[in-house]
């Protein structure tokens, strides 16, 4: 019997049609442009292809997310968590977890604007459930447990999708490492500026940190606050962290 064929990489200068091709060229219009921009003209557009070709591989917009899922879901990082080396891990795997944010810019922004729960695929919540059992594991209670998954993904997400965002694609003109730290505080003896005495403060005392060290810093105060529910007595173990 003959060997199949492989189909080409690439047909006429261009690189040939898969699905996977289609959902990733859906990421890139997505973080350039937002949720609203996410048509299937703008996707073909992309891959300087007619519309009408997108459907010999996706059926609808819907079936196109669909993709878009699966893609995302199959490069986010898997939960590498000792609870012998709790700090060294979670830290690890909270550096893991902000790159998968920023490789998939406008995912939160598409999630925040579309019901996209009906077209999740198994295996969705894996690595939230793996998060949570290791927490349960170095002993927090359910409730603490729940606390630390949903804030350690609060300060990752956020800080992603804020604070990287707005260095890794700035708006036209802007230089987000030439922005002072805080806006210009007028000098002491202005009426405005004896209302801002702790910002004057800063701008004159403190330096801007690039959002690597900045980041880095977010994850020590996680870390501390679940160590600190890790030491309080049983009794207060349901206290908010």
């Amino acid at each position: 019997m003959p060997a199949r064929r492989r189909r080409p990489e690439v047909r006429m200068g261009r690189p040939t049609l898969t699905r996977e091709r289609i959902a990733r060229a859906a990421l890139r219009v997505l973080g350039r442009a937002g949720p609203t921009e996410l048509t299937m003209r703008n996707v073909a557009a992309d891959l300087q292809v007619s519309p009408r070709a997108l459907y010999n591989y996706v059926s609808d917009r819907d079936d196109l997310l669909r993709e878009v899922m699966a893609i995302c879901h199959a490069d986010r990082p898997e939960p590498r968590l000792d609870p012998g080396r709790w700090r060294e891990s979670l830290r690890h795997y909270c550096l893991d977890l902000r790159s998968w944010y920023r490789a998939h810019p406008g995912l939160l922004a598409l999630a925040h604007a579309e019901n996209l729960t009906h077209l999740a695929g198994p295996g969705l919540l894996d690595a939230d459930d793996a998060l949570v059992g290791f927490f349960l594991e170095l002993g927090l209670s359910p409730q603490n447990a729940y606390r630390a998954w949903t804030i350690t993904v609060l300060q990752v997400a956020g800080f992603a999708e804020i604070w990287d965002t707005w260095h890794d694609r700035p708006p036209a003109g802007l230089v987000p490492a030439a922005v002072p730290l805080v806006p210009p505080v007028p000098p002491a003896g202005g009426t405005a500026a004896e209302s801002w005495p702790h910002l004057r403060r800063i701008s004159e005392e403190a330096t801007v940190e690039p959002p690597d060290a900045l980041f880095e810093s977010v994850v020590t105060m996680l870390l501390a606050g679940i160590e600190a529910a890790l030491l309080r007595p049983a009794r207060e173990a349901d206290a908010p962290l």
